[in-house]
């Protein structure tokens, strides 16, 4: 009689080891680094550990030339060394590392007799295990860093993680961190390096949660408008270049002090995992008090409206640009959202007047331009009626953006668009103060008032359908 011989034996096995293990509610945080691997993978997850609540770390080398006991190094040294170094209260070993020469030599021993075994899918899928069983022996935390030695692309890397971390992404308690870095032509921040890594990592299906960009000694200690501002840079290289935006961006300067590390990766790290978000308070980024007075007419009565005002020791500078008025709202929001701590709304608007090819355009109060960065609502007002006066029938349309960003990085739009035209007789008269120079002058269609001649319940009448989408968004944003 034929014997039968079972087709992939070892991977039913293993996926029977894998689906007896429970990882729900446990999030995984694999660790990467491109160019190099001394990118400072193991100092970074040190800083984690010591901040991030119910965590703990593995570390994997793909290498095969262990000692006798399975060790690349000694216990106290290298990664683990650095670990305990700022979490000294804590031990990291044996139960804490993955080896290659052992991973195989394991492998081998237990499912050699099976079907030819491959490193991809068999030993990937053993590792996969591992990883499980590892994380459930060292008391199964809630936060898992998994520190990947080497950088992705290698050859004993790769092969074996691309599938375990499509896993466990699948899962929804799967996150990658790659640590990249800037560098700096002595005028200005290029992202290139970083960019190479997020499509190193694509080419391999996977997206990265946080992008942690190291800043170049030469760089300085610069403040956090300008280090915003560099994230700034580097999400906008990402959103022309890639398909996905990432809003999860760390810019970590050099320190000379680790000790400071560890309160910079507090303050930036923690309100991507945790839920900071009072419910009934959100930021409004701007210090237009007319825009802020609207805002609390429209939200006021579910929110708490704070403001820069509130907040002066943590006012930053955020110049807009003239690339599309999403963008300006997007920047607003995510960098006051990182300054506060709070669900942070921007706005940013565009006004088109037809008859002059779109002018002013994005950059409202600077006409495209035109004016100068700090022009006054009077110096403003002055040069609409110098820009119009010849103009017959000033038809004209104006374009809001509204962008809501939490501390964890999650974000959403609202758009309106608002026909109308400019009134020629009210053009002519002084400018009247109150904080929108366009809202003395235009008229949205169908109506016979200014937005400043308008009652506030005129206004929210008018605006009911944006107000009903601002609030859906908070809503959908806070956790």
């Amino acid at each position: 009689m034929v014997a039968l011989w079972e087709n992939q034996k070892t991977l039913r096995i293993i996926s029977l080891m894998i689906n007896e293990i429970d990882m729900r509610g446990v999030t995984v945080y694999f660790v990467t680094s491109y160019p190099r691997s001394d990118m400072g993978k193991g100092t970074f997850i040190a800083q984690l550990l010591n901040v991030v609540e119910d965590s703990d770390a593995i570390k994997f080398d793909g290498i095969l030339n262990t000692n006798i006991n399975g060790h690349h190094t000694a216990k106290g040294y290298g990664d683990f060394g650095v670990y305990e170094q700022f979490n000294p209260k804590r031990s990291f070993s044996d139960e804490h590392y993955l080896i290659g020469g052992e991973i195989l030599l394991n492998f081998i021993k237990q499912f050699g007799e099976n079907e030819h075994l491959q490193i991809t899918p068999h030993l990937s899928l053993y590792v996969e295990y591992l990883l499980m069983k590892m994380w459930k022996d060292i008391g199964s935390p809630k936060n898992l860093f998994v520190e990947i030695g080497g950088v992705f692309k290698d050859n004993e890397v790769a092969p074996i993680f691309q599938s375990i971390i499509n896993h466990f992404i699948k899962r929804k308690n799967g996150r990658v961190i790659l640590l990249s870095e800037f560098s700096y032509n002595g005028e200005y921040v290029k992202t290139k390096t970083v960019q190479d890594g997020i499509k190193m990592l694509q080419n391999y299906g996977i997206e990265p949660w946080l992008i942690l960009a190291r800043e170049t000694k030469e760089m300085g200690m610069v403040s956090l408008s300008e280090r915003l501002g560099f994230e700034r840079i580097l999400l906008s290289k990402i959103g022309q270049n890639f398909s996905q935006d990432f809003v999860n961006v760390i810019s970590v300067p050099f320190f000379e002090n680790l000790n400071d590390y560890t309160k910079y990766v507090a303050r930036r790290f923690l309100p991507l995992v945790q839920n900071t978000q009072e419910n009934k308070k959100i930021f409004f980024a701007s210090r237009n008090r007319a825009k802020i007075k609207d805002v609390e007419l429209y939200l006021g009565d579910e929110y708490q409206i704070l403001t820069p005002y509130d907040f002066e020791d943590k006012s930053i500078d955020i110049v807009e640009g003239i690339a599309s008025i999403q963008e300006n709202a997007f920047a607003k929001a995510r960098s006051y959202a990182v300054s506060t701590g709070l669900l942070t709304l921007a706005d940013d608007t565009g006004f088109f007047i037809h008859e002059l090819m779109g002018e002013p355009g994005v950059a409202v109060r600077r006409w495209g331009g035109e004016l100068p960065e700090k022009a006054s609502p009077e110096e403003f007002w002055e040069y609409l009626k110098q820009k119009t006066a010849c103009l017959n029938e000033i038809n004209c349309h104006f374009e809001r953006c509204f962008c809501v960003v939490s501390p964890s990085g999650k974000y959403d739009f609202v758009f309106r668009k608002k026909e109308g035209v400019l009134n020629k007789e009210k053009l002519k008269r002084p400018y009247n103060g109150s904080g929108y120079p366009l809202g003395a002058a235009f008229e949205p269609k169908n109506q016979e008032a200014t937005w400043d001649e308008m009652s506030d319940e005129q206004k929210k009448e008018f605006d009911k359908k944006l107000i009903s989408d601002l609030k859906t968004a908070l809503k959908n944003l806070i956790k």
